[in-house]
């Protein structure tokens, strides 16, 4: 082959890849155009523009992506589920979770012909439609479809809005057809359901679920006669993907006198239901004290079983037994009520545990700060305690942070 021939035969190649490569393209251009190679590339999607299938239709919005391939005979189809996670709700970094399901050819074929009998091909998009409403949130569905010349880029805001013109009639119905034929909101579901119950999930829209499913707090405690003391608690909404409810906190007072407070608990939460405005949880709650009361190494042991409820109006009680060992055994009855004002952020605490002989009652105040979400905490809380059990009178000051 000659030079000539070569460089004939290169320009040719040229030619045709520019020509099979060159699509007149309708529709929304201005921004949704920008916008959508980018969401093509965090995919790997097809560029459609580009593609030299007889038939592709790609249909799109918050957290899903449905695509139909015609070439021919033969039907190809697949449906992305999609989310945006992060860590924390600081958002500094957000990863794209996502899923893809192949169709079978016979599933590619049905929703095809349900794209194709919609009429939705014909549609222009929505700016391009008489009386069509668009607003700020809302939701947006999105369609590309393209043939061999052709490629349209579409969408559509929130057409349930939109008054009941005959083109938005025309997409809830071709939306419902979809969704009903894929069982598309299931699959979602499922899909969701099977993410890890931690950090922030967006799909895209003006919605955000964060779980905070993880709580540490660390903290100091100290007393007027035990000055010395820590703070711990650790609560989990959910083991890897199992939901538990479930914490545990530890408080320990000391002096230097080998006097000493200890109080373990362990809490679950929603027990049997949980509702916007109620809520129940059981606590075991074990101290250990040595205390200087009638004699200068005088013990106690309580174990406490408690059932509570979160009601409206951020109100809490609890109720339970207390089963104090001092030498002999007394069983008595426990009674728990709280209070929190959400403007000031404050927390009121009344606890008594009664028996035949003795009230033992402690009074508590609690003041949290919520820094901004660029810092370290979540919370900061400082705490004072007034206390007097078998006639033990003691101020406890506490600060805890939340992690």
């Amino acid at each position: 082959m000659t030079k000539s021939q070569i460089v004939l035969v290169l320009m040719l190649l040229s030619l045709q890849t520019a020509f099979s490569q060159t699509k007149e393209i309708k529709g929304d251009t201005v921004y949704w155009y920008k916008e959508n190679k980018t969401f093509q590339r965090t995919f790997n999607l097809k560029e459609l523009e580009k593609s030299k299938d007889e038939f592709n239709f790609r249909f799109r919005y918050y957290g899903q992506v449905i695509e139909i391939e015609k070439d021919s005979l033969h039907f190809n189809g697949y449906i992305i589920n999609y989310i945006y996670h992060t860590k924390n709700g600081k958002r500094d970094k957000t990863d794209t979770l996502f899923s893809k399901i192949i169709l079978s050819s016979e599933k590619a074929k049905s929703t095809y012909d349900i794209i194709v009998n919609s009429g939705i091909l014909k549609l222009p998009s929505h700016k391009e439609i008489k009386n069509w409403k668009q607003g700020a949130d809302g939701i947006t569905y999105i369609i590309e479809q393209s043939d061999k010349k052709n490629y349209w880029l579409k969408n559509y805001w929130t057409p349930s809005a939109q008054d009941s013109i005959p083109e938005a009639l025309m997409v809830i119905n071709f939306i419902k057809k979809l969704s009903d034929s894929l069982n598309l909101e299931e699959m979602y579901t499922t899909f969701k359901n099977g993410l890890p119950k931690e950090g922030c999930y967006n799909s895209g829209g003006m919605t955000t679920i964060c779980y905070t499913s993880n709580t540490l707090e660390l903290g100091y405690s100290g007393a007027t006669k035990m000055p010395l003391g820590f703070y711990t608690s650790y609560s989990t909404s959910y083991i890897g993907k199992t939901k538990v409810n479930l914490g545990a906190a530890l408080q320990y007072n000391f002096d230097k006198n080998k006097y000493y407070h200890l109080d373990f608990q362990i809490f679950k939460w929603n027990i049997l239901r949980k509702e916007p405005h109620f809520s129940d949880f059981i606590i075991y709650n074990y101290q250990n004290r040595k205390l200087n009361i009638d004699k200068p190494d005088n013990k106690f042991q309580n174990h406490q079983i408690i059932y509570g409820l979160n009601l409206k109006n951020n109100f809490s009680i609890r109720t339970g037994f207390d089963y104090l060992i001092n030498g002999h055994e007394k069983i008595g009855g426990h009674l728990y009520a709280s209070k929190y004002f959400s403007n000031p952020s404050i927390s009121t605490v009344l606890t008594s545990s009664i028996f035949n002989d003795q009230i033992n009652y402690k009074a508590q105040i609690l003041k949290s700060f919520y820094p901004n979400r660029n810092f370290i905490t979540r919370r900061v809380t400082f705490g004072l305690t007034y206390e007097d059990f078998m006639h033990y009178k003691d101020f406890y000051f506490n600060v805890q942070v939340s992690l």
